[in-house]
């Protein structure tokens, strides 16, 4: 049996698990939240045309809301030594995986809302023909993920001998 030297050192990580924050559901859902509560709010008051139609429409928006909450909640990352796992759904669960050595490039960003909730989507961009951008939603502002990733990027790519030539 051969043992080969190799000129990176051996790290081990520990898996981390991270769930987008419930401040992203107001983040993304805020206008719809308005108009579900303006419309229950005037399906109770008195002599209202259409009542009954405004009342639907309210449990129909928040029959969405609650569904989209819930898969919100439901999201789970979880980020090993090799790979970053995307769990997600409701009734049925998927797991996406995406290598860490195929990361390309990583970008963090902020829009009004999601800085005023001190929240923040970083995204990743990969060689992965499957997921080749990848967002994780609702990570807290002040969270070293995008960091973090980066160290077991390098440490991926490191082990498995894949270098980034560019043309300078």
């Amino acid at each position: 049996m051969k043992y080969f030297e190799t000129d990176y050192e051996e790290r081990r990580f520990t898996t981390l698990e991270i769930t987008p924050s419930w401040k992203q559901f107001f983040v993304n859902e805020m206008p719809l939240i308005i108009i579900c509560s303006i419309a229950l709010f005037a399906a109770g008051v008195d002599n209202m045309p259409y009542a009954k139609n405004i009342f639907w429409i309210g449990i129909v928006l928040l029959s969405y809301l609650s569904y989209t909450l819930l898969y919100l909640l439901r999201i789970k990352y979880i980020i090993t030594d090799q790979q970053i796992i995307y769990i997600h759904g409701v009734v049925g669960q998927a797991k996406d995986y995406m290598e860490l050595y195929r990361v390309i490039d990583y970008r963090e960003h902020s829009s009004l809302q999601q800085q005023i909730a001190g929240i923040k989507t970083i995204t990743l961009y990969s060689g992965d023909h499957s997921l080749p951008k990848f967002k994780m939603l609702g990570i807290p502002k002040r969270s070293i993920i995008t960091e973090e990733i980066r160290k077991r990027v390098e440490y991926n790519k490191q082990r498995k001998g894949i270098y980034e030539f560019t043309n300078r």
